[in-house]
């Protein structure tokens, strides 16, 4: 860290303008309230979710493991991302300095690492759905659920070391966006191939219903899974968009204090999207619905 005038330091990689006007001490009270609010119903939505697949043996199934493992990155976001977002802005309110760094940092890099887990956890959900749908009685032995415990811990494996690279590598803003649009395209065609599959056998219902019908459940199952997955992507993607809006503007104008009022704001706006899914969830899916209901009347 260096040890320059506090306005202007430098923390790892990370900008630092401590300059305090009314503006700056506003925006960091009231985002602050909003994590901290959004902190619990966000630990507690995802947690129930969590609980309830857990505890259900009808959802130990690859698709619904694969939500598992979005809920556990969005609960991760209200257990360390969230209270470490209101722990940085204290330390910065009290200008000082050291503490500041360290919060921020513990803030900033779970953050980025959730954030891509949730990105390519939704790219493999949308691929998931269309393997169920193409490789017929291969399914079960190929897709199953200790291969995709195998493949989210290698998800998060990547995760951690693309956004730990951040410390030595230049013009590291490459990474993410990079990963943003592989499983922006992933995301797309997948789903994409999925609706024209569904058309495909809708079409096959109204020439030979009988023949067909064994497999209108699952492609219906995979059609609604896959509209899901619109759904939660599209709320991921409209989420982000002032914080990538705030990432070109401080290209063009640097580390301003209103780029920095805008930064908290956006982050807090990312933030409530992992509030958000757990909803998504129970809404689309009557199976986690159900589970959710059986586990908060147990409890």
């Amino acid at each position: 860290m260096d040890k320059t005038h506090p306005s202007h330091a430098k923390c790892s990689f990370l900008d630092v303008n401590l300059e305090q006007t009314k503006n700056t001490f506003i925006a960091s009270i009231l985002t602050s309230i909003l994590n901290a609010v959004f902190s619990l119903l966000t630990v507690s939505g995802n947690y129930i979710i969590l609980r309830a697949i857990w505890k259900t043996q009808e959802l130990h199934s690859p698709s619904f493991i694969l939500l598992f493992c979005l809920a556990a990155a969005d609960l991760l976001v209200g257990l360390i991302c969230q209270p470490f977002f209101v722990a940085y802005k204290m330390a910065e309110l009290a200008n000082n300095l050291s503490v500041y760094c360290t919060l921020r940092m513990i803030y900033n890099i779970p953050s980025w690492i959730t954030t891509g887990v949730s990105l390519v956890t939704l790219s493999l959900v949308s691929v998931h759905q269309l393997l169920a749908l193409t490789l017929h009685l291969r399914y079960n032995t190929i897709v199953t659920v200790p291969r995709v415990f195998q493949i989210s811990a290698g998800v998060w494996i990547l995760s951690i070391t693309g956004i730990t690279s951040r410390f030595y590598v230049r013009n590291w803003i490459a990474i993410p966006a990079v990963t943003l649009l592989l499983t922006f395209f992933v995301t797309a065609l997948s789903t994409l191939k999925i609706f024209q599959i569904v058309r495909k056998h809708q079409r096959q219902i109204s020439q030979q219903e009988q023949s067909v019908q064994s497999n209108t459940i699952n492609v219906l199952k995979c059609k609604k899974s896959a509209v899901t997955v619109i759904y939660v992507y599209g709320l991921f993607v409209i989420f982000y968009i002032p914080f990538h809006a705030m990432i070109f503007v401080e290209r063009f104008s640097g580390y301003t204090l209103t780029v920095k009022i805008g930064y908290d704001f956006a982050a807090t706006v990312v933030f409530v999207n992992s509030f958000l899914n757990p909803l998504v969830f129970c809404w689309r899916f009557g199976e986690i619905r159900r589970a959710v209901k059986n586990t908060l009347r147990k409890n």
